[in-house]
This record gives structure tokens, C-alpha cells and sequence, in this order.
């Protein structure tokens, strides 16, 4: 083999373990959905008032995690291909698919979806 395909190959692989040890985790989903979450609840604000607002943001604030951890521990599989990773949830009826690799998430399928309906059900939960 030459240098430049010893040095290809060195290199295929050191992007490959790079891909394997930053595959994001169930706790890493759990954050990135309350993050999208958050900024579901935050463009709901532009038709509530001061005070549905302060209401719904208090409600985020104390319920959005309990029910991210939830979709995450019950409704959700993750299935693990070494380089990257798959998050399926089934969330009130709506099917979300989500690829993780490089620590980062790229949505596929039904999270805005999903987040617009998670976000109109925060403020029926009871404290």
C-alpha cells in the first residue's frame, strides 16, 4: 500500500471513532427535545396574553421535563448503527424520527408535529 492510501485509510477510521464516541444517548435526545420544546412553547407566546404567557412558561418550566422524560423512558426506541443513531417516539399518535451522529440531532420525520401538539398539552397538566 502507498503512503497516500495508508493515509486515507488512517484517516476513514479516525472519523469513524470520532463518529462512534460522540453518538449521542438517551439523556442527550432528553435535552435536545425540551430544548425544542422550549422554543415551541416560545412561538405559541405571540398569540396569548401577559398573562396566558406567564401561565404557560410556569407550567413549561415545572411539567416540560417530566413529560420530555417521559416520551423518552416509554415511547421512545433508539436503535444504535456504531456511527450514528435512530430516536423513534410515538407521541400522541404522531410518529417522530430523529438521526444522531457527531453529538448533534437532524430531525427526519414529525418533530415540529409532534412538538405544536406536546405544546398545547403542557397547559392540561396539573402541577
Amino acid at each position: 500500500m502507498s503512503k497516500a492510501s495508508l493515509t486515507i485509510v488512517a484517516c476513514v477510521a479516525g472519523i469513524c471513532v470520532v463518529l462512534a464516541l460522540t453518538t449521542p444517548g438517551n439523556r442527550d435526545y432528553a435535552v435536545f427535545l425540551q430544548a425544542r420544546l422550549g422554543q415551541t412553547v416560545q412561538r405559541m407566546d405571540a398569540s396569548l396574553s401577559e398573562q396566558e404567557r406567564s401561565l404557560l412558561h410556569g407550567l413549561y418550566e415545572t411539567q416540560g421535563r417530566k413529560l420530555v422524560e417521559l416520551v423518552v423512558q416509554q415511547h421512545t426506541r433508539r436503535s444504535d448503527f456504531g456511527l450514528f443513531c435512530l430516536f423513534e417516539s410515538m407521541v400522541l399518535e404522531q410518529r417522530m424520527v430523529v438521526l444522531g451522529v457527531a453529538a448533534r440531532f437532524i430531525p427526519i420525520e414529525g418533530l415540529d408535529e409532534t412538538m405544536l401538539k406536546l405544546g398545547q398539552l403542557i397547559p392540561t397538566l396539573k402541577r
